[in-house]
């Protein structure tokens, strides 16, 4: 059993500058690890915080089997084929995460919401009713641990949606989280970065570009955040003889530390590939839209205004142009990015004119059958245009040795439900079901989709095999926790 020790959460301070990413990954050296020729290889993992159908029925997966195209698409799909990715972009459905009072291998808790995170993405079984926890490292650190051994950042962990919207309104959370690395032995979650901002300011901090001009304005600021550093530095020095002996060696800890970031600030050097341009500030992050509760879906409620959204399109967009340049200049090679929260109550109204949360779709708050199903689809399909777009910068994107980087990526877009029996509820063609989920897959690394994208159906199979195919592209195992097994027919 794998001991669970308490998750490290955000560190800030240090006059502003920016000490504001889980463990100072933002003061590592950002080099080019990769020499000329050599062509990493890269992961992603995306989730969306939805089931793919309701009411019975299911319009997200493509009709029929086969080459996903213009004449075999769904509303879902269709932004695989408007980007032009459809032949790198593979849908799999019918796949089935079992269930138990005690949680069977591999499976979840009776209770739907957040039971099905864990399995998916550590491939164990639920820890429990009421523990929504993960329960082994998630794919993104186990590839990080094949693919990004030989440099500094490992995992680049972000989150699109800002808040959860109901309760509180809170920015973290158990069902916002779903990145989970072993550190000394002990499981420890990693909360991902949610603010554009700061995920902006870690990734490129100590960042020195290629060209001649921003590379000057870089280490014009890479001096001044060192000078910031010196005065700290010096201002603790003054107090170390006033202090007791346990305060002066807490100081001493600090002043070594302070030291340290010195040092790999001194150390940076500029990347190499020509691909490597940085992406233009964001700016102040977009306010956080308020809470909106149950039964405030439809015309008239709250979901007609701009409350329970914070301009998650545009956080969704510059988080996709983060990861695109975190492969590009080698800073990172695996992203976790995760949309929306697991049950997510973001308003989908500003981004496809449902007066509605995500949530309450499947619900029938944009009503049953057809229209229901393709509302649904209408959300999937959001999530899967950023996740496409992604793949086509990656595509349009010439990597050290000349190719493209998509032919060295694997990614996986899973979501947390599918459509079909829901235990707890002891009912048929519920959203609130592990059974025909889908999961896709995008990318060429390996030799996946020597072939061009399809639809393929692997009737309850567990949706983890899909992410072991994409690990396996990479050079990782075709296992995750207690899943084995991927699909060979991806690669032909």
């Amino acid at each position: 059993m794998i001991e669970r020790g308490r998750r490290r959460r955000f560190l800030r301070g240090l006059g502003g500058v920016g000490l504001a990413l889980p463990f100072l990954e933002i003061f590592a050296p950002k080099r080019v690890s990769a020499a000329p020729g050599d062509k990493p290889n890269r992961y992603v993992f995306a989730f969306g915080g939805a089931s793919i159908g309701m009411d019975g029925g299911e319009r997200t997966s493509p009709p029929e089997l086969g080459p996903i195209d213009a004449s075999n698409t769904s509303r879902a799909t269709q932004p695989l084929v408007d980007l032009g990715v459809n032949d790198v972009a593979s849908v799999v459905s019918g796949l089935k995460i079992p269930w138990g009072s005690t949680p069977p291998t591999g499976g979840r808790a009776i209770g739907f919401h957040a039971s099905s995170t864990c399995p998916l993405a550590s491939g164990m079984r639920s820890l429990g009713e009421d523990d929504e926890s993960l329960g082994g490292p998630t794919s993104d650190w186990v590839v990080a641990d094949t693919i990004a051994a030989d440099i500094a950042n490992k995992v680049f962990a972000t989150r699109v949606q800002a808040a959860f919207y109901r309760g509180s309104n809170g920015t973290g959370g158990q069902r916002g989280l779903l990145s989970a690395r072993m550190n000394d032995g002990q499981l420890e979650e990693v909360p991902p970065t949610s603010s554009p901002k700061v995920a902006f300011e870690s990734i490129t901090t100590g960042f020195i570009p290629p060209d001649p001009e921003e590379a000057e304005f870089a280490k014009r600021l890479l001096e001044r955040r060192k000078s910031v550093i010196d005065l700290v530095r010096g201002d603790t020095e003054k107090l170390v003889p006033r202090l007791g002996a346990a305060d002066k060696i807490r100081l001493e800890r600090h002043l070594d530390e302070l030291r340290g970031l010195e040092l790999r600030l001194n150390a940076i050097t500029p990347p190499a590939s020509p691909s490597c341009v940085m992406p233009g500030d964001p700016g102040d992050d977009p306010s956080i839209g308020g809470a909106v509760e149950n039964g405030e879906q439809g015309e008239g409620g709250g979901y007609d205004s701009m409350a329970a959204y914070s301009n998650e399109e545009l956080r969704a967009q510059v988080m996709v142009d983060l990861i695109h340049f975190a492969f590009a200049c080698d800073l990172y090679r695996v992203a976790n990015l995760m949309f929306t929260y697991s049950q997510c109550f973001l308003n989908v109204n500003p981004i496809l004119g449902y007066p509605s949360d995500l949530h309450e779709i499947s619900h029938f708050s944009m009503g049953g059958g057809q229209d229901g199903q393709d509302a649904v689809a209408d959300c999937i399909g959001w999530h899967v245009k950023h996740w496409a777009t992604l793949m086509k910068k990656l595509r349009d994107t010439e990597d050290n040795d000349g190719t493209s980087i998509l032919d060295s990526t694997s990614m996986i877009l899973c979501f947390e439900g599918g459509v079909g029996y829901d235990p707890e509820q002891d009912a048929q063609g519920s959203p609130h079901s592990t059974e025909n989920m889908i999961v896709m897959i995008g990318g060429k690394a390996g030799g996946l989709h020597t072939s061009p994208g399809r639809h393929i159906r692997k009737e309850g199979d567990h949706p983890t095999k899909v992410i072991n195919t994409a690990m396996r592209a990479v050079g990782g195992p075709d296992q995750l926790g207690e899943v084995s097994g991927s699909y060979d027919e991806l690669f032909a």
